[in-house]
Parts: structure tokens; sequence; C-alpha cells
């Protein structure tokens, strides 16, 4: 009996309501129910933009792990916060897009610090910020060798923009800089040099500027602490214009002409100088890449301008076979690197004879007494074993192996042979870190068979941005 009381009060209540709304409306008049009306509808449109961008707002702190703030867009992320678009997210990983155009910017490097030491064996000719196994000094002569060091000069920077259309293709400009320039003062300051790593403009099948040469396979590269790492592979970066195109079915051909760099000895005493290098290197590769890893072959050409009074020039050449195979049947991600290279006048293709240290070989010996010239041969390689303990824990095994044949009238204390070791464990937290120690051992042997050898130990840590 109550509740149907209320409810008879309830209907009443809106009846009398209604009544007195429609006698009001018509009393006010119809102007004033247009000017209510139109009042009604800009506040909906209020509510509907602050309703828009905070639905905007959390649709971009989905697409980016869920802090931020944005629209997830084809492409890009734009932020609609304050009614202010900004672009935030680049097509390529970790970058923006610079607004008002479809240019992508991206900033990366790394911090790596480095703790090395001299376990046993000989003092080097220089270079304690790597182990060149080439500056063993096999004549004991080193006096204040420097067994212990502590630096960072690994640390790297770049910038890179990067455009995915124009009229040949993807398009980009990497810029990156390390500090293995000049060494800096190690009493107070260890002021290390900044100096140019990479500087190129890519577009299309065009690739121009300062960059691994076409020899090179990065994709091979050994995983060292140690900077300067195997001394039997090629580590160039050198002035480069590159046309390459790839195939459908995982193979590539590139081609290139290179900076030249051709270094002369005239006479066993005198020191090895640069040739006047008239022509540049011409270098080209042929590429596989499959499921199982991927295969490299690679060439150069090269010319070495003979000294000031000297007829006759002498030309160059080196192949190389690079790889990487992976091992799933050991692990998922297990793999072997390998690099094997001869050079005939072309020495600086081959990381231990290219000049880093004091008694490395020329790409031509002059003989003044005969007047000959004669290239320099040098066979060198490595092969290096990566394992996976676990997602985080990794292993490397890294043997490389130089020799060249030298000349019967080049100096006795000229570096023929050397051999290198090397094997690490690396920790890596999260993908952006890694921890690790590792054990290297050399030996160099000279013409006349005098040899040097040295373990060095090493721990790094990097940090990747």
């Amino acid at each position: 009996m109550y509740k149907s009381s209320l409810k008879q009060t309830i209907l009443g209540t809106v009846m009398v309501s209604s009544f007195v709304f429609v006698a009001s409306t018509v009393a006010a008049g119809a102007q004033d129910q247009v000017a209510r009306l139109e009042k009604l509808i800009r506040e909906q449109q209020r509510q509907l933009e602050s309703l828009r961008r905070e639905v905007g707002a959390i649709k971009a702190r989905e697409a980016r792990g869920g802090s931020g703030r944005g629209v997830a867009t084809k492409g890009a992320v734009v932020a609609t916060a304050e009614d202010e678009p900004y672009v935030l997210k680049g097509e390529i990983p970790r970058s923006w897009r610079l607004p008002g155009t479809d240019i992508d910017i991206r900033i990366g490097g790394k911090v790596k610090a480095d703790v090395i030491g001299r376990v046993s064996g000989d003092p080097s000719l220089g270079a304690e910020d790597l182990f060149a196994v080439a500056g063993i000094d096999t004549r004991r002569t080193r006096i204040g060798d420097s067994a212990f060091r502590i630096h960072g000069r690994e640390t790297r920077l770049n910038v890179e923009f990067s455009k995915k259309v124009t009229p040949l293709g993807p398009a980009r400009i990497l810029l990156e800089g390390d500090f293995f320039g000049a060494v800096g003062n190690q009493i107070v300051s260890n002021s290390d040099s900044f100096r140019l790593r990479h500087a190129i403009v890519e577009v299309g099948p065009l690739l121009a500027g300062q960059w691994w040469t076409t020899f090179y396979d990065p994709g091979a590269y050994a995983e060292t602490l140690d900077f300067a790492g195997a001394g039997g592979q090629t580590f160039i970066r050198q002035g480069v214009v590159r046309l390459q195109h790839r195939f459908a079915n995982g193979f590539s051909i590139a081609g290139a002409i290179e900076n030249p760099e051709g270094r002369v000895q005239f006479g066993p005493a005198a020191a090895v100088v640069s040739s006047r290098d008239t022509t540049p290197d011409f270098v080209g590769n042929i590429r596989y890449q499959g499921a199982f890893g991927h295969i490299q072959l690679g060439g150069a050409v090269t010319q070495t301008n003979a000294p000031n009074g000297v007829s006759g020039d002498e030309v160059g050449y080196a192949g190389t076979l690079h790889g990487r195979l992976n091992l799933p049947f050991l692990a998922p991600k297990d793999n072997i690197r390998f690099q094997a290279t001869y050079a005939n006048g072309a020495t600086r293709y081959i990381q231990e004879t290219a000049g880093v240290t004091a008694g490395v070989l020329p790409s031509v010996f002059y003989n003044p007494a005969t007047g000959e010239a004669e290239t320099q041969k040098t066979f060198g390689g490595y092969v290096a074993f990566q394992h996976w303990w676990t997602n985080e824990l990794r292993s490397n095994l890294v043997y490389s192996y130089v020799r060249s044949e030298l000349p019967r009238f080049a100096a006795a204390a000229t570096f023929k042979h050397s051999q290198y070791a090397a094997a690490n464990l690396i920790w890596s937290p999260w993908a952006d870190l890694d921890l690790g120690v590792e054990v290297q051992h050399g030996l160099r042997e000279d013409r006349d068979g005098l040899r040097g050898r040295q373990t060095r130990i090493q721990s790094s840590a990097t940090y990747r941005f």
C-alpha cells in the first residue's frame, strides 16, 4: 500500500513538473528556447573535446608501455594534450618525428668503461688502451710501459636522420664519433679527443661518406671486450662511394670506390711512408643471407705509387671470406663467426698489418740496391665461437692467426707472424647493459725469429642508449 502511494506521488510530481516546464517554455517564447539549445550544444562540444583528449592520452600511454601522453597513429604517435599536437614517435626504433616533417630523428651511442691489466709477458710499444699484438716489444727496449689502465675512450655518440620515402627509396644521414682520437694528459685531466667515426648519407642503393669498407662484414665481427679484437680481421673505416643491390632471394651485391692509402718502404732501414695514391681502391662484395646465417665474399684492387725518383707503380689485391653460421642444435642463439683473407700488396686490409702500431708492414718494399719492388703478401683470419649459457649470459672464444711472406731484404725486426686468443664472459641483466671480463693472450714473431708474448685481463661495463 505504501509503495503504491509512493509511485503515485512520484508519477504525479513528474507530470506536474513536465506541465510546468512546457508552460514556462511556451511563455518564454521561441527565441529564448533557441538560445538555450545553442548553449547546450556548445557545452556538449566542450565535453566531447575533453573526452577525446582523455582517450588520446590513454591510447598514447598504452602505445608507449604505459607512460607519457599521445595518440597512436600509423607511423607516429601524436600527443594532443593541452590542445597542442606534438609528434613523438618515429617509424624506426627509439626515434621521434620532427614536427611538421616526415623526418625521424634518433640519438644513440654507448658509455663504456674499461679496466685493463697486463698479467704477464713483454711490454708493448704503445697502444696500452687496446691489445695490438703487432705492438709487442720483441726487442725488450720499452721503458716505463704501463701495465694497468682505466679509461672510457670507447664511449661513442651518434645521431641519425631518416626518411622512409624519397624518389630513390629510404634515406638517412648518420654521424658518429668516439674518444679514440689523440691521447689525453693522464697526469691531470685524461681529456681524450673526440674523433669522427662514421659520417654517411644513404639514399636508396647509394651510400657515400666515411663508413666500413665494402671489403668488411660487420655481421661477422667477433665480440671481444678488447677494442682491437682479432688481428686477422679487416677493420677499416674510410671514405666510400658505394652502390648496393639486394635481390629477393637473399643475395646482394655491392661495388665501391674507396679512399686509397698505399704504403712503401724504400730500403730495409727506412721508415714506412704513404705512397702518392693517384687511384682509388676498387672494392666489392657478394653476400648471401639465409636461415643458416650468412656468408660474404669480398675483393679489393689497389695501386701503390712508387716513391719519387723510382719508376713503376705496383697493383695490389686482396680477397676475403666472411661468415656467421647459426648453431641452434647447441643453443638457440649460438653461432660461429669467421674470416679468412689473403692480401698481396694490400696489407692494410688485414688489421694486424694495417699500421696501428710500430713495426708493421708496407704494401710494397723497394730495394735501393737493385731497384726491385716487391709487394707484401700476407694471410690472416680468425674464428670465434659464441655460446649463450642463458638469455642473459654468454661467452666468446676467439682465435686469430696472421703470417706474412717477407722479402729477403726486409729488416730483421720486421713483423712476420702473430697469434691472438681471447675468452670472455658477458652478463647482460637487460638488453642495454653489458658487464664482462676477458682474458687475452698474444704472440708476435719477427723475421729473425725473435718472439714476444703478452697476457692481459680486461673488465668492461657498457651501457647503450
